[in-house]
């Protein structure tokens, strides 16, 4: 295994149970797999990527391009509330070894993986109902600003249907991403 895949497992696998244990990524452990990130991009023999069978980096400019996609993608959910800044940073970290178009690909996978999992646990803490009032109120309220002229905000919920440790849909959707990546079998590769 290339030991710049190694090293991204690891901080993965590690956010994940630090997120279900405590609901939180530590930003020490983001910091310093970025700062491995980077420093391979810049000292490695270049290349297609990590992923490709010629090995090698994809270069600083692209893994700054990919921690851009990160941020972008799940900046905004974390403006609303929706998601913790820790998972917006685990995103960044995931950018910085993939660069944008892989990155791309991880954030569409994780969205589908987040989406399973906040089913499951709705339904393992059976919240579901909760779940479906809460979509129904936020969409509502999306609809009627939308209507009015207005931007949809999302304020936080009286009653919410549980946190969800999102670093396992962002594993998840990057080992996915990996995954089809090596079998050619996505558009995003």
């Amino acid at each position: 295994m290339h030991f710049a895949l190694a090293v991204m497992f690891v901080a993965l696998a590690a956010s994940v149970l630090t997120d279900i244990r405590a609901r939180k990524i530590p930003n020490q452990l983001i910091v310093a797999t970025l700062i491995s990130a980077l420093a391979f991009q810049a000292l490695a023999k270049p290349g297609d990527s990590f992923l490709a069978a010629d090995g090698g980096a994809i270069g600083l400019t692209s893994a700054l391009a990919g921690i851009a996609v990160g941020f972008a993608a799940l900046f905004p959910l974390y403006a609303l509330r929706a998601m913790g800044a820790g998972d917006v940073k685990l995103m960044m970290m995931v950018g910085a070894f993939l660069g944008p178009l892989q990155t791309l690909g991880v954030v569409v996978l994780t969205f589908a993986a987040g989406g399973v999992l906040a089913l499951v646990m709705a339904l393992w803490q059976r919240s579901f109902k909760q779940l479906a009032i809460n979509l129904r109120f936020m969409l509502t309220t999306s609809a009627v600003s939308a209507a009015t002229g207005n931007s949809p905000r999302f304020e936080p919920l009286q009653q919410t249907a549980g946190r969800m440790p999102y670093a396992v849909a962002i594993a998840a959707g990057t080992l996915l991403q990996l995954f089809l990546v090596r079998s050619g079998g996505w558009a995003l590769s």
